[in-house]
């Protein structure tokens, strides 16, 4: 309470008022001042005029009562607790002015005893506790609004981003454009910027309303950490700078983690080595940590070391909070919001660890963190061995070959790095995220007469790994070439894969070589350009215009489209850009397409003509698209509907409509392309 309480005493009788004032004024603390009035227009008069705390109001003001007072101080939106004082003991006068907002009610024969001074304090505090619930209602609700604006504006931002990235990469495939690549990828580099820190900002606002919840799963610590120095090397090559993974002491070969975020937190850690690191290397180093008296169970700790430019010793302390940013020539040259660091902390604390960094300004950085791998009691033990492969002295194949290739794995990232080095050799391109999705896309291949003539299937996948896929492919009597692509190195894995079916294996990294030797054995070695201008024309949809020994085309990253008849697609969406450009991706891969801008343009136009599958933004201008999914059913119950969202859409809303698939803005090619590619 505040040392001096101002109080606004409402008493008709002067020698009342003298009472109550003598008795306050001999307080030394708190100190009182006391403003007296005699009825309830000289108290809303003194309303206006000043701030109090504390009103103290006789129950018979002439021709008015407290009730009366009370009433009017409610009209005028006046709050404040207010204690009623009386010359008379009635409980009846006492529940009537307890019902009508009174704080308390005080007998004036107790002013002067402590009973007087006890119920001020209460009825301070009572209202310093309101107050408070008031304030944290209000925080509450300012929250609630700004999560809203948050995804309002997430959802606002994608949309355009689709247009800018998807018509980017439209220009980047042209060959008529090369004189402009530059430009273009500069474009298109920006806009992914853009992008990711949009994702980080959302990320965060999720983090500090304590939304963002993990979804832990087996994770098999070597293939893992393959994965990770796979997507993260090309970046550290591009600079010139090595990258490699250290394990110190025997780490368990599975631990229980939320793979995707515990990835998030190292490829933003590498980034930033990358970013600030202009010679030298990066060196990522994995222990067990025992058990201590903070943590009771063994801790699995990374370290991320670069011999980058380092910091300031004095900004260290800054650097895991949102939006703070060092302002020196560190930030001179890179840009981003200040989020990712903040972001790594709030994910590793959710991973029951924490972060911590050392450094020395111009000798480099080291962050380390530790997780909780989950029971780990049972698992065994190894060394990991993952260093950055050496570079061979074999001079680079410039291999051309023609033929199908499938390529299995649950990293969207690694595929299109793997498709894009089989691409290179002119094969043709398919892809499948799991083992399930492999078998589906195999078959139908082959029931369509155009069969898959190798398979590189990843080992640990969700939904099916990979050689349950396998297994399950040679059942069905399908004789394809699948081989193997694991990241583990344990004694005997790969004898262990051969006698399993494979026909081969592949280890991650993969090496480009490799992959060469792989590709010449199992597809069919063409003539180079030459051939490629006897055997004739493509199809639009990536297959050969015949049955011969033809050389796939050579476009960037193709994707194989395993239907024979095109696809009849409706994109439900209401921006006009966004729509046009999904069309246009998605006519080029050989499909039908047409657009309805609102959901009654939908309904109208669904009947009768035979789609297949439909693209539903979620926000429409007369329907939201979780309440316009059942309707659309209701004309077509075969129609696969595919939720287009600019923000994460929830889950069990989806399943409750009988929705299992959704793409987030901005939508790409290679998402759609993905999308449809076993259809």
């Amino acid at each position: 309470m505040s040392d001096l309480i101002r109080v606004l005493l409402i008493e008709d009788d002067e020698d009342d008022y003298f009472l109550t004032a003598d008795y306050l004024s001999q307080c030394k603390e708190p100190r009182f001042d006391i403003t007296w009035v005699t009825n309830s227009s000289e108290a809303v008069a003194a309303f206006r005029c000043k701030i109090f705390d504390i009103c103290l109001l006789d129950y018979i003001l002439g021709s008015e009562n407290a009730l009366d007072v009370l009433n009017v101080i409610k009209s005028k939106g006046i709050s404040i607790p207010v204690v009623i004082l009386t010359g008379q003991t009635d409980t009846k006068v006492d529940e009537m002015v307890m019902r009508a907002g009174a704080a308390d009610y005080l007998n004036k024969s107790e002013i002067e005893t402590p009973r007087f001074m006890r119920t001020m304090r209460y009825a301070m505090v009572r209202r310093e506790i309101e107050n408070e619930r008031i304030e944290r209602h209000k925080v509450e609700q300012q929250n609630k609004a700004k999560d809203k604006f948050l995804a309002h504006l997430g959802h606002e931002l994608r949309t355009p981003l689709t247009s800018i990235l998807g018509y980017t990469e439209l220009l980047l495939d042209d060959a008529n454009n090369e004189q402009i690549d530059n430009e273009l990828s500069i474009i298109h580099t920006n806009g992914k910027h853009l992008l990711s820190l949009l994702n980080d900002l959302l990320d965060m606002s999720r983090i500090m309303a304590n939304k963002l919840e993990l979804s832990p799963k087996d994770v098999d610590l070597a293939g893992f950490m393959t994965d990770v120095h796979s997507l993260m090397n090309l970046a550290a090559k591009d600079k010139g700078l090595r990258l490699s993974i250290d394990c110190q002491t025997p780490v368990p070969e599975v631990i229980r983690a939320d793979p995707t975020r515990l990835r998030q937190v190292l490829i933003n850690l590498i980034s930033n080595a990358v970013k600030f690191t202009d010679a030298g290397k990066i060196e990522i180093v994995i222990d067990m940590l025992p058990a201590s008296a903070q943590k009771n169970r063994e801790m699995l700790r990374f370290q991320v070391i670069d011999s980058g430019i380092g910091m300031p010793p004095d900004k260290l302390d800054d650097i895991f909070h949102p939006f703070q940013q060092i302002e020196d020539v560190m930030r001179a040259n890179h840009g981003g919001a200040g989020l990712g660091l903040a972001i790594c902390r709030e994910l590793v604390h959710k991973m029951d660890g924490e972060i911590n960094v050392e450094s020395s300004f111009g000798k480099g950085s080291t962050f380390t963190f530790a997780i909780n791998p989950g029971d780990i009691a049972s698992q065994p033990r190894e060394l990991l061995n993952l260093s950055a492969p050496a570079a061979r002295n074999t001079p680079e194949m410039n291999l051309h070959v023609s033929g199908r290739v499938l390529i299995v794995d649950d990293l969207r990232e690694l595929r299109r790095l793997t498709g894009h080095l089989v691409s290179q050799c002119h094969a043709q391109v398919a892809y499948a995220e799991n083992g399930v999705k492999a078998l589906e896309a195999v078959l139908i291949a082959e029931q369509e007469g155009h069969p898959f003539h190798l398979v590189l299937m990843d080992i640990h996948m969700p939904v099916m790994n990979g050689i349950d896929a396998l297994k399950a492919l040679r059942k069905h009597n399908c004789q394809t070439a699948v081989v193997a692509i694991t990241a583990a190195s344990r004694k005997g894995l790969r004898q262990s894969l051969l006698d399993e079916g494979f026909d081969g294996v592949l280890g991650k990294p993969i090496e480009k070589n490799a992959l060469m030797e792989v590709l010449d054995q199992y597809l069919i070695r063409s003539g180079g350009v030459e051939a490629d201008l006897i055997a004739g024309p493509v199809e639009d949809n990536g297959s050969p215009s015949s049955e011969s020994e033809e050389p796939a085309t050579s476009e960037p990253e193709p994707m194989l489209q395993t239907h024979t008849s095109p696809i009849r697609i409706l994109v439900i969406e209401d921006d006009t850009d966004a729509a046009e450009l999904m069309q246009l991706l998605l006519i080029h891969q050989g499909h039908e397409v047409e657009v309805a801008q609102n959901g009654e343009d939908a309904l109208k136009m669904l009947d009768n003509n035979g789609f297949q599958h439909a693209l539903l933004d979620l926000s429409l201008p007369d329907y939201h698209g979780l309440e316009l999914a059942p309707r659309l059913r209701e004309i077509n119950p075969d129609l696969n509907i595919i939720i287009v969202s600019g923000r994460e859409p929830d889950a069990h809303k989806l399943e409750a409509v009988g929705i299992t698939q959704s793409l987030l803005k901005p939508v790409s090619k290679a998402d759609l392309t993905a999308l449809f590619a076993n259809q």
